[in-house]
């Protein structure tokens, strides 16, 4: 029911062809190059400075020399090169010979080392222990005649900067204290020797040691994140980001490599095609952009209508060209093409395939704030004509004020839009604000593009109504392509089985395989396991770090890795259509989910082969777990009150603190951004959604006084009259300082930031929270409950009623198939079309009672255990949902699996269905209660 957004996904390095387009186009037509391989990192270029002496080669060890008296020493050399903005981190005195650090140790008689060793052994010189007579210096060719001086050079012989002193340690929140010249430039490290020469180092208090970690994981490698900070435009502000927005930087700095400036023979097909979008015209356009000769089957309609000015639903499959939709009306159209797209590596991945000539940015929350008024900039200046948003993004009314006047847009292209509908495959609360009336009352806009791989009837006219689409504009191919195998085997051991198929015709010649899991843990075990038996694999899930997601997914478009085993967040933007095998380990959710998974082979229109293991026990598991985003009506009641209590007040802000509030209430968080979702756009607004803030601060003062800050500045009297003293700190809730005087949130953490850049003050935010503001309240919150609960129950009806369609086409085909028109053993590709046709036609999701496995109405034993439970764990208090849920081993906000699955009795009743559960639940609390226990 409530799919919650899955962080970064693929974020593949590409060619200049988008991921929907990759697939080869029809057969005997001109195919376009294929893309070049990933490039190899780059090597960081090396300084003018360090090029001016080479590294010299490790001489043989020498035996020990007469130390030189005094009378007879040689010329002192020259210091030692100081630090300078060029070379921050003394690259050029690290690369340098061994003998003239020595030498240069000895002019420096303030030397750290010197000044060590001599207060530890007063009658010990480090200077004449280990200084070693200078060879003669020999005479420097001279350049011949046409040599030109080179910038190394030049730079080698300017002179050399004072040393800059060591700055002092300060609060990490704090700016102030530090120099500006020493916070632009980094220090340089003290330069370590090297093992050239005779030099000798004495290790006094261990340095240079190799030091040792008692947990190795806690190391992080940073190295070449470090490198590309550095590389491309200066080290990156602490605290300022993550792996997920160091991909977003790249993103960008790779559109600008591309540069915005097209060919001459594409500008003039852009200019004809606006004047005349014909079909001759727009064919001419993707000949010379994309390199195919005709479009695809819908492309052509779709691109024709969105131009013409006409809101259009576009169901296209899975690697059928739907990016190629907005990006050929974003070269015609005047204005911004807008495209709202629901997993952020989607949209950097999309943002790399951008053509060269079509200018793109991202506007993300993982950016710095310089990259985000970088990006405002560039949208303000027209050099942005696509840009890719989250739907969250809309929440924001000072994003939603920046396209009011300033930026036209031509088109709102809303990807994956199959989310906006409850009744979906893949529901997600942010979508539901994607409503015509808004798009057009706060960024006046006219035409909108909805695209998707799959939908049903129901979810389409949901789609429909909601963005307001003419229905003669719904534009739907085939949702599952001719070129796919399909077979399902049931299978008691599912791992053997996989082996099995993957040693034995037709994957064993396969190159590319993808094998989806349902769980995270499942991945990296099968991955394994692969690997033990000589199967080059990777495991793909959302609980990597985004880095080695990447790695993952570069190493497969290469061909460098045979198999992927991923969940659902592996294949969205996949810019490889050579896949010639999907397998899928465990059942999926939705036919939804199967077409859009087994689409990701064959792309390039060759025969590929995909199949399903079969297997009961994994159903009935993956079908308790559809009633973990269930919720009861006294629980939506006592958060209705919690949200219109008498404390909020009409018009003021208003926050519910995430973590607290879910663990309180027992319902999942997305389930709640649902709720307070629908009481914005339901058929009466009693509210408005602001964007989630970490709303409990914690305040230092630094300089001023807090009394004497207070009587100059109104912010800082308000956080003294409303804030707790924790600590000797102030602790205060940041939305009850903004209705206290009247300013919005954001409004008040800039003004903590002004405070904290003038050296005044530092503070930390944390418990993120859901922020609104009352608008009306209702005058009757049990009906309202009753409502709400009633269609919450609808929504997780529809999510269970797929997966029994889906398990129903399964068994169908292994145990129902009359093995004709095509089908023969485990090769079902004949019915299993056909079933689904007959299920993306229907109006709801419905499955064959024949085929589909009904879990147990009773258990002799459920009555007797749930009393036990209940006895032995008197301490806390259940409900019988929460009953329910231990018995299906379904974790939930207030009883986690971290503590709850120790228990004896947690997944006992799995094959049970979960109404049943419940009920058995309900009558032993009734008794409990009854004899007041």
């Amino acid at each position: 029911m409530y799919s919650p957004p899955r962080a970064g996904d693929s974020d593949s390095e590409g060619s200049l062809l988008l991921s929907d387009v990759s697939a080869s186009p029809p057969r005997g037509r001109c195919s376009p190059p294929p893309p070049p391989p990933p490039k190899p990192r780059p090597s960081p270029k090396r300084t003018a400075t360090a090029k001016c002496k080479p590294k010299p080669k490790p001489k043989p060890k020498a035996k020990p020399k007469p130390v030189a008296s005094a009378g007879t020493a040689a010329a002192p050399p020259p210091p030692l090169p100081s630090a300078a903005l060029s070379d921050p981190h003394g690259l050029a005195s690290r690369i340098a010979a061994a003998p003239a650090l020595v030498a240069a140790t000895s002019t420096v008689s303030s030397s750290s080392f010197r000044r060590l060793v001599q207060s530890r052994n007063p009658s010990f010189d480090p200077v004449a222990a280990f200084s070693v007579p200078a060879p003669a210096p020999t005479p420097a060719p001279a350049p011949a005649p046409t040599e030109v001086p080179t910038a190394a050079a030049a730079q080698c012989a300017a002179p050399e900067a004072p040393p800059r002193a060591r700055p002092k340690r300060v609060h990490p929140n704090s700016v102030s204290e530090v120099p500006p010249a020493v916070a632009e430039a980094e220090q340089p490290k003290r330069p370590r020797g090297s093992g050239e020469g005779n030099f000798v180092r004495l290790n006094i208090n261990g340095y240079g040691r190799k030091r040792t970690f008692r947990n190795a994981k806690a190391r992080r490698p940073t190295k070449y994140r470090s490198w590309r900070r550095q590389r491309f435009g200066g080290v990156k502000p602490q605290g300022c980001g993550d792996e997920e927005g160091d991909f977003v930087a790249e993103a960008l700095i790779e559109r600008e490599k591309k540069g915005a400036v097209g060919d001459a023979g594409v500008l003039k097909a852009m200019e004809a095609a606006r004047e005349d979008p014909s079909e001759q015209n727009l064919e001419s356009l993707l000949r010379l952009a994309y390199g195919y000769d005709s479009f695809r089957k819908g492309q052509l309609e779709a691109i024709q209508k969105v131009v013409a000015g006409e809101s259009t639903m576009l169901v296209l499959p899975t690697g059928a060209g739907k990016s190629l939709c907005y990006q050929i009306p974003a070269m015609i159209l005047p204005g911004l093409t807008l495209v709202v797209s629901p997993l952020l590596s989607l949209m950097v991945d999309q943002l790399r395939k951008l053509p060269a000539f079509l200018p793109g940015g991202l506007l993300a929350s993982n950016q710095t704030s310089d990259e985000f008024h970088e990006t405002l900039q560039r949208l303000r200046g027209g050099d942005i004509k696509v840009l890719f948003v989250s739907p969250e993004r809309f929440l924001n009314e000072e994003f939603l004020l920046i396209f009011r006047d300033a930026l036209p847009i031509s088109l709102v292209a809303i990807d994956e839009a199959h989310c906006i509908s409850e009744w979906s495959h893949n529901f997600r609360p942010s979508y539901l604000r994607l409503r015509a009336s808004l798009l057009r009352r706060k960024l006046n806009v006219q035409c909108i593009l909805a695209m998707t791989a799959t939908a049903t009837t129901q979810t389409l006219e949901e789609i429909v109504n909601a963005l307001e689409i003419p229905s003669n504009n719904l534009i739907k191919t085939s949702q599952i392509r001719d070129n796919l195998q399909l077979s399902i085997s049931t299978s008691d051991n599912r791992l053997k089985d996989l082996l099995l198929l993957l040693k034995s015709s037709p994957f064993v010649d396969m190159k590319s395989i993808i094998v989806y899991c349902k769980f995270q843990g499942e991945t990296d075990y099968v991955s394994k396991c692969l690997c033990d038996s000589s199967i080059s694999a990777k495991s793909y899930h959302s609980g990597l770090p985004m880095k080695n997601r990447s790695r993952v997914q570069e190493l497969f478009c290469s061909n460098k890795i045979r198999v992927v085993v991923a969940t659902v967040a592996f294949g969205m933007g996949l810019d490889k259509s050579d896949v010639e095998g999907v397998i899928h380990y465990s059942l999926p959710e939705s036919l939804e989910e199967y077409v859009q998974e087994t689409g990701r082979a064959g792309r390039d229109g060759r025969l590929s082969h995909c199949h399903l293991l079969l297997d009961s026990t994994t159903f009935y598991k993956i079908r308790s777990l559809s009633h973990s985003d269930g919720v009861d009506e006294y629980a939506i009641s006592k958060f209705l009150y919690q949200v219109f209590s008498c404390e909020n007040s009409t018009g003021s802000i208003c926050a519910l603190v995430k973590e607290s509030t879910s663990r309180k209430f027992d319902i999942k968080e997305e389930v709640l951004l649902t709720v307070l979702t629908q009481l914005e756009i339901g058929g009466q607004q009693y509210l408005r959604l602001l964007p989630q803030f970490s709303v409990t601060c914690t305040l230092y003062f630094h300089k001023t006084s807090p009394q004497l800050l207070a009587d100059k500045d109104v912010l800082v009297r308000s956080v003294l009259n409303k804030s707790e003293t924790k600590d000797g700190n102030f602790v205060f809730d940041v939305t009850k300082i903004a209705n206290d005087l009247d300013i919005t949130v954001n409004e008040v953490i800039d003004h903590l930031q002004q405070l904290k850049f003038s050296g005044e003050i530092s503070f930390e935010l944390k418990d993120p929270a859901y922020c609104y503001v009352i608008l009306k309240k209702p005058d009757d919150l049990n009906t309202l409950s009753a409502k709400i609960t009633k269609w919450l129950s609808e929504v997780e009806s529809s999510k269970i009623m797929k997966l029994d369609a889906m398990f129903a086409l399964a068994n169908f085909a292994v145990r129902g198939c009359q093995r004709t028109d095509g089908c023969s053993g485990s090769q079902h590709t004949q019915c299993i079309q056909k079933k689904i046709m007959e299920y993306f036609s229907k109006n709801e999701a419905t499955s064959d009672n024949d085929y589909c496995a009904q879990p147990h109405k009773s258990s002799p034993f459920l009555q007797a255990d749930i009393k036990v439970f209940l006895q032995s764990n008197s301490f806390a208090k259940f409900t019988p949902r929460a009953v329910a849920r231990i018995m299906h081993g379904v974790s939930s906000p207030g009883f986690p699996s971290a503590t709850w699955s120790k228990n004896h009795f947690w997944g006992r009743y799995v094959e049970v269905d979960f109404p049943v559960v419940m009920e058995a639940a309900k009558a032993e609390l009734v008794k409990l209660v009854g004899k007041g226990e």
